[in-house]
Formats: C-alpha cells, structure tokens, sequence
C-alpha cells in the first residue's frame, strides 16, 4: 500500500465504504432520509441530489451464490445480472425509495418486472428503467430528451423537496467538485503516486456515498498521496485495463499488479471514466445534463464504434502509458466483437496490447492471468513486445 494511504483515516473510511456499498444507504436510511439506488453509469445523481435524496450506485457481489436467481436467469447472460437479481430477491435493495436501472441492464429490468408481477420478488421497491439511447445519431436526441424528461418527473415523486433549476445547479456545482477531485486523482495516478486497486476503491467509494461526504474525505487522500512519497519503486509496466466487466471489484486490478503492472487508468465508470468533463453551467441545467450524459458517459451502447473506442485509444497513446490489457472473460457479450479492430488500432499507433480471456473471479482464472500478464509486462519492459495475445 501506498505509505501516505495506509496511514490515512480519510483513505481507511473509503475503503471501508468500498467494501460495504450499500453501508450508506442504509445509514441514510436510518437517518430518515430517502435513497435512490441506480444501476449504471447513465442515471444521473444531479437529479436526485436535487430532490433532497441521497444516491447509491449500486455494485455485484461476483463472489456469492445466486440460488434463486439461476432458476430464473438465462444462463449465458453475464453474472453480473444474475448477481444484481439475486440480491433483489434476497431483498438487499428492500430499504431503497426507488430503484432506477439504466439501458444496458434492460434484461435485469425485464427479468425483475416479471418476477415482481409473478410474486417472486416482495421485497422489491418501486423500479423503473432509465431508457438513454447512446448512439450519437442526432435523430435520438428528442427520444433522449424525452426520456430524461420522464425520468426527472419519477424522481420528483420521490422528493423530499422541489426540484427546480436553483436545485440543480446545487447539485451540479457539488459532482463537478468531485469530478475535478477524480481528475487530480486521475494525474495522480499517471505519476505512480498509488496503485490501480487503492485508485478503484477511492473512486467506487464516491458511487456508494453521498457526493459531499466523499468530496471530504477525496480531498484528504489526495493532500496525503501529494505530501507523501511515490507508491512504486522500479520499473512497473504502465497499463490502461479495459474489461467485458464493469470493475466494480478489485480482482483484476489486483491480478495485473501482482503480475507486475501498474494500472494506471482504466476504460469504466467504476474507474478512470468516472469524471469525465464537467457538466456545463448553462441557463438550463437540464439541458446541461442531458449533454453530459448523452456525449460524455461511456457506455458499450455507444455507437458508432469510433466513438465508444476514441477515449481508449487517445489515452493509450500518452508517453506516461506502456500498454493495455484487454480482459474478456468467460461472460462477455460485446468485447471480443470489438476486440481484431482494438488490437489492430492499438498496435498501429505502436500501443503494445495483448487480451486475456480468464475469468478472474476464480482462483484458477487468476492465476492463469497473473502468469500470462506476468510474461506480456516483462515484454513491454524489454522492449520486445508489440502485440501478444495467447
């Protein structure tokens, strides 16, 4: 661990968040306050800070059984889904005032609606699908709009106060501090200042908690990292990780540092993308939004692919990166279709890459990774390596 982290009361309180995500929410809740949980990166948390409700991302735990949910689930539908149904039957989400789920989890939508309606799913609070299309056709902008439109006026049922324009460039005013604290987090990081894993646990802190908790204690992590001595000694291959996965966990991270490598940025929300650029102050802050999340909130709906690969491709040429592992484990559905043009595109700016298929969430898969991206670092550190793939 990075010395100035490990003796950081503000770094051990977000760890501890980081562990517990729904920890929060139910201190919120205990506290009387309403709590909106959402499922995706796309939901935004202007609108329901601006409501006077307290926002909760909401993570898989890949780790535990999911009994009920295989009797329900298809079973080549990744096991993120199957472990976000799982804990809705289990009625972990029970305390919530409202669940929001965005495009990219419509079949958990489905599967819970019809679950709901059947009577399989008690505990289930009221739900909802956020429907924002990411392509970047002008011809959806007024389906976009339109469902922003509906998703704000869901919320303003669930309001502990109006929501009105004053409300959201409050709220606005508040995740654009966090978002700059992300970004100072971000250089941070491409200095070697700490590890991917401490990284990933600071920023996923900030999905599971209110955004001017976090900011606080961002703020002291940060003083302490920049005060305090670098986290890494010796040459360590600087990696940008991209995954099928979202990374709401820390077993790659984990895995490509034991191997050898420093992740210094990673294509996710739960990661590097989390800030992107600041929501504009403009004279309508609902116009503000939707531009943000319409144009600056990666998703795997983004279309066309230009699009949805230019942050990657753009971060992987900086001189401060080395290469970049592209994980596509047992579940993907999406980025192995993607996977010849990334690898062609990457080794055509001279971008060492190379794609590891094992399921990390095994001790087996672990290994086999470790060992693999163990081989492809010591590559890129001699100077031998373009491209590998196993």
């Amino acid at each position: 661990m990075t010395p100035a982290l490990q003796s950081s009361p503000a770094f051990q309180r977000l760890a501890g968040r980081y562990a517990d995500p729904l920890g929060q929410a139910r201190a919120a809740k205990a506290a009387g306050q309403r709590v909106i949980g959402r499922v995706g990166a796309t939901v935004p948390v202007e609108f329901i800070l601006a409501a006077g409700c307290t926002p909760v991302m909401l993570a898989a735990d890949l780790q535990r059984a999911t009994p009920q949910a295989d009797r329900y689930v298809d079973p080549e539908l990744p096991a993120e889904t199957r472990a976000l149904c799982e804990a809705a039957l289990r009625g972990d989400y029970e305390g919530l005032d409202l669940l929001i789920l965005s495009r990219p989890y419509d079949k958990l939508y489905y599967f819970l609606k019809e679950l709901h309606r059947s009577g399989r799913a008690p505990q289930m609070p009221p739900f909802m699908i956020h429907d924002l299309m990411h392509s970047q056709r002008e011809a959806v902008r007024e389906y976009n709009r339109g469902r922003l439109r509906a998703l704000l006026d869901r919320v303003s049922r669930h309001a502990v106060r109006p929501v009105d324009n004053a409300g959201l460039r409050e709220a606005i005013a508040l995740t654009n501090r966090v978002r700059a604290l992300w970004r100072r987090l971000q250089a941070l990081r491409h200095e070697g200042r700490l590890s991917g894993v401490e990284a990933l646990q600071i920023i996923g802190a900030g999905l599971f908690s209110h955004p001017a908790e976090h900011a606080a204690d961002l703020h002291a992590c940060l003083e302490a990292i920049e005060t305090g001595a670098a986290a890494h000694e010796g040459r360590r291959a600087r990696v940008i990780a991209v995954s099928a996965e979202p990374m709401q966990h820390l077993a790659l991270h984990s895995a490509l540092e034991h191997a050898g490598g420093l992740v210094v940025a990673e294509d996710d929300t739960w990661g590097a993308r989390a800030a992107g650029m600041d929501i504009a102050d403009s004279p309508d802050p609902f116009d503000a939004v939707f531009d943000k999340l319409w144009h600056d909130t990666p998703s795997t709906g983004v279309w066309p692919p230009a699009a949805r690969h230019a942050w990657l491709l753009t971060q992987a040429a900086r001189p401060d990166v080395d290469a970049v592992v592209l994980h596509v484990p047992p579940s993907d559905r999406l980025l192995g279709w993607d996977l010849p043009d990334l690898l062609r595109a990457l080794r055509d700016q001279g971008t060492p890459a190379t794609a590891l298929f094992h399921d990390v969430q095994t001790a087996a898969g672990q290994a086999a990774l470790v060992r693999e991206a163990s081989a492809f670092f010591e590559a890129v550190n001699s100077g031998a390596v373009q491209e590998m793939k196993p």
